[in-house]
């Protein structure tokens, strides 16, 4: 018998089922909001306090029964924040908007996660589904084109349920199709994490023992280095690197960051990361100057321009003494190699839990850096620039695979919470 269907009159929904529901989210579920504690009072958190969810809790399980970080007793006596029960779903309004999860214990959120509490007769388990699709048709974007919500948009959300029977029936279908392609996508993850390990392995290797596995070998002396090619020598930065620093003095340049991607040009319409008042204050940046965020030796890195620009004082711009001597992509693996294997972070200086753990200068002037001949710095930077190009390709294609599993989950949410399709 074929299903009866009427028109919604929702247009992004169309045609559901004829004894199918259509309503506002505040008609079935009540709406509570968290809280963020002063980050500059660290007496508010605690390892053994209570849950606290956080959006990075949050679009990995199903169900969460313990957060990353918690909440200090100190702070819950003190301000005696609003606590969200067991069986409530939690959705992300900000930032990874659209992420969600069910407690599974009672806990408290930030606040940038919304949290239904039920309070009429809906699946919880088919809201989260829902919820991945209705919430974000209702948000509006900014100028960015990002999705933005707010209470009041959550609120006034359109929801479409069938009869509770049919609510689990569809949740439990889709808890098979989407964990099968959760599993795919985990699978895929970890394969990319696993060419990533042997990128490095093969950059470490390159830059610290050469191309010729048969050439005799010599101690270092170093930890990070250990042998090296017996005919290789080693100098230490200064001997090949010069630090320099001269502000522009004027506006009209553009604006160089560094991001574990490499430099990228600032878009200065976006108002996003931190902003300079005053970019004529910035220190200027030559082609082939290597630019290092020596300020931050776990998120940070380090790149060599191929433009000119600007970039922030704090900052550490240095070039070659003499670049006709040195292979500066050799060096720049080095380099690189020296973020992503934490040999710059041992030598930093600061307090590393409030993201300033710097690599003082004089610590880099007496770094000490394996040197080949030029000739033999150059093969491997070729080398090493096929093989990595060769490796990346193999994780763009599973990118993109996690990408088309995405998608293939949305769309099969979609059918089933909607009623395009239905669970036989």
């Amino acid at each position: 018998m074929s299903r009866e269907y009427k028109d919604s009159g929702i247009p992004w929904i169309g045609r559901i089922p004829k004894e199918w529901r259509i309503g506002k989210i505040k008609n079935y579920y009540s709406l509570q909001t968290g809280f963020t504690p002063d980050t500059k009072n660290e007496l508010y958190y605690d390892d053994q306090g209570a849950l606290w969810a956080n959006i990075a809790d949050l679009g990995r399980e199903h169900y969460i029964d313990d957060t990353k970080k918690k909440i200090s007793n100190l702070f819950i006596s003190k301000y005696n924040p609003n606590i969200v029960p067991k069986g409530s779903l939690l959705y992300s309004f900000k930032l990874s908007v659209g992420s969600v999860a069910i407690t599974a214990k009672d806990m408290y959120t930030n606040e940038a996660i919304a949290a239904f509490i039920k309070k009429d007769d809906i699946s919880l388990d088919f809201l989260y589904y829902s919820s991945q699709v209705c919430i974000i048709f209702n948000a509006n974007e900014n100028i960015y084109g990002a999705k933005i919500l707010n209470q009041d948009l959550i609120n006034n959300a359109i929801i479409i349920f069938p009869p509770l029977s049919e609510q689990q029936k569809i949740a439990d279908y889709l808890d098979k199709v989407c964990g099968e392609a959760d599993e795919m996508i985990a699978l895929q993850e970890e394969m990319i994490e696993e060419l990533k390990a042997y990128k490095q392995s093969v950059i470490t290797e390159a830059v610290t023992k050469g191309l010729n596995p048969n050439v005799p070998m010599k101690d270092s002396g170093i930890d990070w280095i250990g042998e090296i090619p017996e005919h290789w020598n080693q100098h230490q930065f200064r001997r090949l690197f010069q630090i320099k620093k001269n502000i522009a003095g004027k506006l009209g340049y553009d604006v160089l960051s560094v991001t574990q991607g490499g430099i990228r040009v600032k878009d200065l319409t976006k108002n996003e990361g931190q902003i300079a008042q005053d970019y004529s204050k910035y220190q200027l940046v030559d082609i082939d100057d290597y630019v290092m965020n020596h300020m931050d030796l776990l998120t940070g890195y380090v790149d060599c321009a191929n433009q000119y620009g600007v970039t922030s004082p704090d900052y550490r711009v240095f070039r070659a003494i003499d670049k006709t001597q040195v292979a500066l992509s050799y060096y720049l693996r080095i380099f690189q190699t020296c973020y992503k294997e934490r040999i710059f972070y041992h030598l930093g200086q600061g307090v590393s839990g409030m993201g300033r753990w710097r690599l003082p200068a004089e610590q880099l002037k007496l770094f000490v850096l394996p040197t080949p001949p030029l000739d033999e710095q150059r093969q491997i930077a070729v080398f090493l620039d096929s093989k990595c190009s060769d490796i990346d390709s193999l994780i763009a294609v599973k990118q993109q695979k996690i990408e088309e599993l995405k998608v293939y989950k949305k769309s099969i949410i979609y059918e089933y919470v909607t009623g395009k399709k239905e669970v036989i």
